[in-house]
């Protein structure tokens, strides 16, 4: 390789884990994370490099062009999907990037990610530019090829769209740790009343089978309906399982492990009064095949 092609391999490589966690946010999905930084990449061989005044600036307005791309393709299959979607889960230290912050960290999991789903994915990309990545306004148009007011309107519409769901609340790993080992005792225990103690009344549990393996096919919601129900699944599936706890989507969780093999990863969210808001729960073996370790 020369000189020339060296170094512009070297610029791609010092954003690809930037750019992987953009697309990752983007599309909810590491195999289609992949997909996309590969053709960002591919364009990046072929372009015209002396043209280029900023490759940074460059490279994720490819990227995240090909991500809106992708999304919106995305959200018309999703339309069959059998049951809960959820993104697939990334397993273990999922630092995206060297200057990763907790507000990157807290961008990934699971009930942030689904928040995300109310947006276009205009609006999602606007929205994690300024937000998560702390990209201005200018930068972001050129990226979006909009004015900078346009990506104002975008961003400001993007929180309107997220206001009503749940809060993203500084990570507390003590609490999340807390919280995970309470509920999987209170599952093992039986004991229903602990379970719903750690509950808040208003929780979900979600379950994505993908009509590929046995799942609820619809999300549960509330505090009673949950415990029955995950009462029922640990007697009747969960109880011969093994459980591990990693880390999933940056928070603490479980893989579900059966004959050597992963049969789900769970992971939880909180309220601010540090009850269980959220149970997610992957099954759908497609999400699963992409064990990843850091992006």
């Amino acid at each position: 390789m020369s000189k020339s092609g060296k170094g512009t391999a070297n610029v791609f490589e010092k954003a690809r884990r930037r750019l992987w966690g953009l697309a990752y946010r983007m599309l909810g999905s590491a195999a289609d994370a992949d997909d996309a930084v590969q053709e960002t990449w591919l364009r990046w061989q072929s372009a015209m490099h002396d043209e280029i005044a900023s490759p940074d600036a460059w490279l994720t307005s490819v990227c995240s062009r090909l991500c809106i791309d992708m999304l919106r393709a995305a959200h018309r299959t999703r339309v069959d999907y059998v049951g809960p979607w959820l993104p697939e889960p990334l397993f273990g230290d999922v630092a995206i990037d060297p200057l990763d912050t907790v507000e990157l960290a807290s961008s990934l999991s699971m009930a942030f990610l689904l928040l995300l789903e109310r947006l276009t994915p205009v609006e999602r990309a606007a929205y994690l530019l300024h937000d998560v990545f702390d990209y201005g306004y200018d930068d972001i148009a050129a990226v979006l090829e909009k004015t900078p007011d346009a990506c104002r309107q975008l961003v400001s519409r993007a929180r309107r769209h997220l206001k009503d769901g749940k809060s993203r609340f500084p990570d507390n790993k003590g609490e999340q740790d807390r919280l995970l080992t309470e509920f999987l005792a209170a599952l093992r225990s039986g004991e229903t009343d602990q379970l719903a103690s750690l509950l808040a009344e208003e929780a979900e549990l979600w379950t994505d089978g993908g009509g590929k393996v046995i799942a609820q096919t619809e999300i549960v919601h509330g505090r009673d309906e949950i415990v029955r129900i995950l009462a029922m699944i640990w007697d009747a599936a969960w109880r011969e399982l093994d459980f591990e706890e990693v880390e999933i989507n940056g928070r603490p969780g479980l893989v579900l492990q059966e004959g050597g093999g992963i049969a789900g990863a769970l992971t939880l969210s909180e309220t601010p009064d540090k009850q269980i808001a959220g149970v997610y729960v992957v099954r759908n073996p497609d999400k699963l095949e992409h064990i990843r370790g850091n992006g």
